[in-house]
């Protein structure tokens, strides 16, 4: 290989280790450097037999998994889920945080909690019920006008891993 050990890549790494099917011991001859380099650089990328399985299942089953996505979308969309998804979404994105340690330290009242999760709720099944009824030019306009405030705030970094954990975990138990 024409690069160091340094400068390799997450997907070159798997290359390697996926496809090549080499071991650590033979990664860490190529670049010359220890099995414990090697073995702690595949555990930072995620690298493992476990992730190779589920990748394999994923690529495989690919028609399966559309239909099984598309069957998740209709019931996601449907008018009767719409409360318990805006309360299971409330948890995913506001409860399970920062707002659920400052509640746990008393820097906010139960009063306090239920107003917020009241509003969230609310909030979130007016998305949903929006999305369900495609009502997409309403939700264009809404939000182009949110979209106005918070520019100075951070770029998102979307947060996938428990969405993709819950489908790792699923799959992994049955393999």
């Amino acid at each position: 290989m024409d690069i160091s050990w340094d400068e390799i890549t997450q997907e070159e790494l798997k290359y390697l280790y996926y496809d090549e099917e080499l071991t650590d011991r033979q990664i860490a001859d190529i670049f010359g450097v220890t099995i414990g380099k090697v073995t702690y650089k595949r555990k930072k990328f995620d690298i493992n037999i476990k992730n190779k399985v589920y990748q394999e299942f994923m690529n495989q089953n690919s028609d399966l998994l559309k239909e099984a996505n598309s069957n998740s979308k209709e019931r996601l969309l449907k008018r009767e889920n719409i409360d318990s998804i805006s309360k299971a979404i409330t948890h995913f994105v506001f409860r399970n945080g920062p707002v659920e340690d400052m509640h746990a330290n008393n820097q906010l009242s139960e009063v306090d909690m239920k107003t917020l999760n009241k509003f969230m709720v609310n909030r979130i099944a007016g998305l949903l019920t929006a999305i369900a009824d495609n009502k997409w030019l309403q939700l264009e306009l809404l939000l182009s006008y949110y979209k106005l405030f918070g520019t100075e705030w951070d770029k998102a970094e979307p947060d996938m891993k428990e969405i993709n954990l819950a489908m790792k975990l699923l799959l992994i138990d049955r393999l």
